[in-house]
């Protein structure tokens, strides 16, 4: 790995914080959902048919398969070398920025979904699993400062 110019380091610093505290207060969200689902939902058996109840839990699976997915193209080797070509190293931890806050997202959204299903079933337990495949999206779309570093290394002689 090519040593890395402090005006670079700087970048990365700057970026990674940014995106790790939007990450942090992504996964702080929810966290407060399932909270809120083990102290306000109530607590009764399933109100809703399962058919509605199914629909959504098919809808979490493939908000996590895709945000999985989406993942692995937002990393490709040929979409951060255009990045870099076109806006050098800023553009690249831009959009590595932009990647993390977007896969984020997608895990707010299956606690959303897992929150709404909780209230339909009045079973908080349904929230804890949501939140457990939201939290597994979660860490795996979480920016890693050392792999940050490796790609501007990399692309940095672009």
């Amino acid at each position: 790995m090519s040593e890395i110019s402090p005006e670079n380091l700087a970048e990365i610093e700057k970026r990674y914080r940014a995106a790790a505290v939007i990450g942090v207060a992504q996964i702080a969200f929810t966290v407060l959902l399932a909270g809120a689902a083990w102290f306000v939902v109530r607590r009764t058996e399933v109100v809703e048919d399962n058919k509605s109840v199914t629909t959504l839990w098919i809808l979490i699976a493939f908000v996590a398969i895709g945000s999985l997915l989406l993942r692995r193209l937002f990393s490709g080797w040929e979409r951060l070398r255009n990045a870099a070509l076109l806006g050098g190293i800023s553009g690249v931890l831009k959009k590595l920025q932009t990647n993390s806050l977007i896969l984020g997202m997608f895990a707010e959204v299956i606690s959303i979904i897992g929150f709404v299903i909780t209230i339909f079933t009045g079973s908080s337990f349904d929230m804890f699993r949501a939140a457990a495949i939201a939290l597994i999206v979660f860490f795996v779309a979480f920016p890693r400062k050392i792999v940050w570093k490796k790609i501007v290394a990399n692309l940095q002689g672009i």
